[in-house]
C-alpha cells in the first residue's frame, strides 16, 4: 500500500499563528487566559490549551477578569469595544487575510458601497465581518441569494476567506450586469485554493482519501466534499482513533489531507498508523491469511451457484458465502467470477474447512451508515413501497424503511395499497438503530416541493391579467380558486355584479373558470381575484339603454327604512325613495312594496358617476283628486287673525321629495 500525504496539509499560516500565541500565553501570563469561543475548529486542539490554562468561554459575559484571545476568525468591532469596557487584556489573534477583509468591508461602507459577502452566513468569521460593515453586508452563500442583490447599483464584493474561488467568480460575474459601480476584492486566503486544488488532484490518483479534521469544521468538510466529487471513496476522521482496519482492504494507494485547523501532530500520529496497516497488511500477504469471527474481510468471487458464492480470501484460505446469507434474492445475476466482494466472517473453519461469510450483514452494516449519513444531510432519497402494515407503508432502503400513514400524502389516504410498488421519494426524519427503525416522510417532500412551486407561481402572476382557474372550495364569503399551485380569494363581492346571497348561486366545486388578478402578496403568499371583471360591466350598458324619463320594471330586492332597492337588470339597481312610493303619505315603505314583488317605475334620476340610479312609483300614479270644503265665513277679525297665523305654516319643498339617496 502506497501513501501519499498532501503538501498543504494541516495548519495555514493564521490558524499556526494563533496556535502558537494562545499557547506562549497560557505559559506566560499569571492571570486566567480565555478564548472567545473555541480558537480553531478542532476538539483535540482546544483540548490542548485547556491542559497549557487556556480556556474557552462563549460570551464575553461569562469573563470578568483576566486576559481574552481572539480568535483567528476575527470579531466584529463591538466586541472589542466591550472587552476595553471591561478592563480585560485583548490579545488579537485575528487571522491576517480576515483582518483584510474585515478592512476592506469598513472602507466599502464608508465609501457608500453595498458590502456583499461571499460566505456562509453562520461561520464566525462571516459574522466577525458583517460586523466591519455595521451588519448592513448582504451575504450571498450560492447563487439562490442572487435575487437579494436586485436593486442594488453601487455594491462592492468581498469573500470569506476560505470560500471557493468559484463561487466568488460566479458572484462576480452576475453583478458585472446587474450593477452600475462593482468593485471586487478577493479576499480568499491562498493556501485555502492551494489545499482544494491539490486534495481534488490527489484523490483522483488514490483509490481512498482519508481528511483529517474536525466535523465541525467548514474548510475541512469543503475538502471532504471535494474528494467524494472525484468519485474516491472518502472517510472523514477528527483523529487516529476513528482509523478502521477494513478500509484499506485490498486498497493499493491512499491520499491523505487535513484541514487548515488540523494540528500537525494529529496529521504525524495518522500517518504513523497508516504505516503500521501498512506493514501489517504486507505481512499478512506474505503469511496465510488468518481469521477471527466477526471480522471484515475482502476477496475475489471464484464460483457462483444456486447454493451461494465461493471466494478466495488470499493466500491458501477459502471461504463460502451460504444463499441465505446473500441479500439479493437473485444473486446469480448480480454477481460474477472475479468480482470482488466484502464480507463478515461468521465461522473462520466452517464445515467443509472453507471459512463461513456473510455478505447481507456486511450490506446491511453499510446501509446503516450511509441511512445514518443521508438523515444527517437531509438529502432526498427515491425508495420502492414494498407492503402496506398497520399504520403505514414499508420501503427497502437497505434496511426496513417504515412510513406512517401521516407521512405519505399531504392530506389523508385511506387507501394505502395504492402505493405499492410506486418508487416514493422520500426524506429519512428519525432513525433509531439500536431498534432496527427507520422513519421516513413523503409528506416533508411535497410540502416542500408544494412551497416551492408556490413561490414560482406567486412571482409568474402579475396585477390586471385573467388566468384560468378551479373552484375548490365555496364559503359563505366567497370562493377558493386553484391557480395551479397557489389558491386565490374570489370575494363574493367580486363575483357577480348583480346581488347574490351565496356563491353557490353562480359557482360550483371543480368548475374552471377564468378570473382577473386584482392583487398579489408574495410575502404573504395570498392572491386575490375578480370574476365580474372578466364580464361587461351592467352599469355601462344601462347608460346606453335607458334615460331620465324611462319606465321600467323590476324586481325589490330589499327595503330600508329611506325607501326600496329595486333590480333594473342584474347588476344595477335603483332606489325608489319612500316619498316616491305613493302621492298619499306612507308610513312605512312595506305598506306599499315588498322584498320580491316586481313593480314598474320611472326613471327621474341618473347620477353616471355615482353609479345611482333614482326610480319612483308615485309619478306613474294620478294623484287623487281633492274634495272642497265649504268656507265658513269669517269676520273681519278671523281675516286678521289667520294672515297673522299663517306665517309658518306652509309645506317645505324639503318634506315633499326628501333627499332620494338618503340612507
Amino acid at each position: 500500500m502506497e501513501i501519499y500525504l498532501a503538501e498543504h496539509a494541516g495548519f495555514c499560516f493564521g490558524v499556526d499563528r494563533a496556535m502558537n500565541l494562545a499557547l506562549k500565553t497560557g505559559e506566560d501570563k499569571d492571570c486566567e487566559v480565555f478564548t472567545l469561543g473555541p480558537l480553531i475548529h478542532n476538539p483535540q486542539a482546544v483540548e490542548r490549551l485547556e491542559e497549557s490554562g487556556v480556556e474557552v468561554r462563549a460570551e464575553l459575559e461569562n469573563i470578568s477578569n483576566g486576559a481574552v484571545i481572539i480568535r483567528s476568525h476575527g470579531v466584529p468591532p463591538k466586541i472589542l469595544d466591550q472587552a476595553a469596557e471591561r478592563d480585560l487584556e485583548l490579545i488579537n489573534a485575528t487571522c491576517p487575510f480576515v483582518k483584510r477583509a474585515q478592512e476592506k468591508a469598513k472602507e466599502l461602507k464608508e465609501e457608500g458601497y453595498q458590502v456583499v459577502i461571499s460566505g456562509d452566513k453562520e461561520h464566525p468569521e462571516v459574522v466577525g465581518i458583517l460586523g466591519f460593515a455595521d451588519n448592513e453586508a448582504i451575504v450571498v452563500e450560492d447563487e439562490s441569494d442572487f435575487d437579494k442583490l436586485a436593486d442594488e447599483q453601487k455594491v462592492g464584493i468581498i469573500a470569506q476567506t476560505t470560500q471557493s474561488l468559484e463561487n466568488l467568480q460566479k458572484l462576480s460575474n452576475y453583478l458585472l450586469t446587474e450593477v452600475s459601480e462593482l468593485k471586487v476584492y478577493n479576499t480568499i486566503c491562498t493556501t485555502t485554493g492551494q489545499r482544494q486544488n491539490e486534495a481534488a488532484e490527489l484523490s483522483k490518483k488514490v483509490e481512498l482519501m482519508l481528511v483529517i479534521g474536525g466535523h465541525n469544521s467548514a474548510n475541512t468538510n469543503r475538502l471532504a466534499e471535494i474528494c467524494r466529487e472525484s468519485g474516491v471513496k472518502t472517510y472523514h476522521i477528527e483523529a487516529v482513533d476513528d482509523l478502521q482496519t477494513n478500509w484499506f482492504k485490498n486498497i493499493k494507494k491512499v491520499g491523505i489531507t487535513a484541514g487548515a485547523s488540523t494540528p500537525n501532530w494529529i496529521i504525524k500520529e495518522v500517518v504513523r498508523r497508516m504505516e503500521e496497516i501498512k506493514n501489517e497488511e504486507e505481512k499478512n500477504d506474505v503469511e496465510a491469511t488468518s481469521l477471527t469471527e466477526g471480522e471484515i474481510v475482502s476477496g475475489k468471487i471464484e464460483e457462483v451457484s444456486q447454493e451461494g458464492i465461493s471466494v478466495d480470501l488470499g493466500g491458501d484460505t477459502e471461504g463460502f458465502i451460504p444463499k441465505d446469507e446473500i441479500k439479493e434474492e437473485d444473486f446469480e445475476e448480480e454477481y460474477n467470477v472475479g468480482d470482488e466482494v466484502e464480507v463478515e466472517v461468521l465461522d473462520p473453519e466452517g464445515e467443509d474447512g472453507r471459512a463461513s461469510l456473510s455478505k447481507k450483514k456486511v450490506d446491511v452494516e453499510q446501509a446503516w451508515e450511509k441511512v445514518e449519513e443521508i438523515h444527517q444531510s437531509g438529502e432526498i432519497i427515491e425508495a420502492e413501497v414494498n407492503d402496506t402494515v398497520k399504520g403505514g407503508l414499508v420501503v427497502d432502503i437497505g434496511v426496513r424503511g417504515f412510513i406512517p400513514a401521516s407521512h405519505v400524502a399531504i392530506e389523508y389516504v385511506e387507501d394505502l395499497s395504492q402505493f405499492v410498488g410506486q418508487t416514493l421519494k422520500l426524506r429519512i426524519i428519525e432513525v433509531e438503530r439500536e431498534d432496527n427503525n427507520v422513519v421516513l416522510s413523503r409528506k416533508v417532500v411535497l410540502d416542500e416541493e408544494r412551497q416551492e412551486k408556490k413561490k414560482e407561481v406567486l412571482s409568474s402572476l402579475e396585477e390586471g391579467t385573467e388566468i384560468e382557474g378551479e373552484v375548490t372550495k365555496l364559503v359563505d364569503f366567497g370562493a377558493f380558486v386553484e391557480l395551479g399551485g397557489v389558491e386565490g380569494l374570489l370575494h363574493i363581492s367580486e363575483i357577480s355584479w348583480g346581488r347574490i346571497g351565496h356563491p353557490s348561486e353562480v359557482l360550483e366545486e371543480g368548475e374552471m373558470i377564468n378570473v382577473k388578478i386584482l392583487g398579489v402578496d408574495e410575502e404573504e403568499g395570498r392572491v386575490s381575484l375578480g370574476l365580474k371583471q372578466t364580464q361587461p360591466d351592467p352599469w355601462e350598458e344601462f347608460l346606453e339603454e335607458y334615460n331620465e324619463g324611462d319606465i321600467v320594471e323590476g324586481k325589490i330586492t330589499k327595503t330600508v327604512d329611506f325607501g326600496a332597492f329595486m333590480e333594473i337588470k342584474p347588476g344595477v339597481e335603483g332606489l325608489i325613495h319612500i316619498s316616491q312610493l305613493s302621492h298619499d303619505h306612507v308610513a312605512t315603505v312595506e305598506e306599499v312594496v315588498t322584498e320580491g314583488d316586481v313593480v314598474k317605475t320611472k326613471v327621474i334620476n341618473i347620477e353616471p358617476e355615482g353609479r345611482r340610479v333614482g326610480l319612483s312609483i308615485k309619478e306613474l300614479e294620478s294623484p287623487a283628486p281633492k274634495q272642497k270644503k265649504s268656507k265658513p265665513k269669517t269676520t273681519t277679525r278671523d281675516n286678521n287673525n289667520n294672515n297673522n297665523n299663517n306665517e309658518g305654516s306652509g309645506v317645505k319643498l324639503g318634506d315633499v321629495f326628501g333627499d332620494l339617496f338618503e340612507e
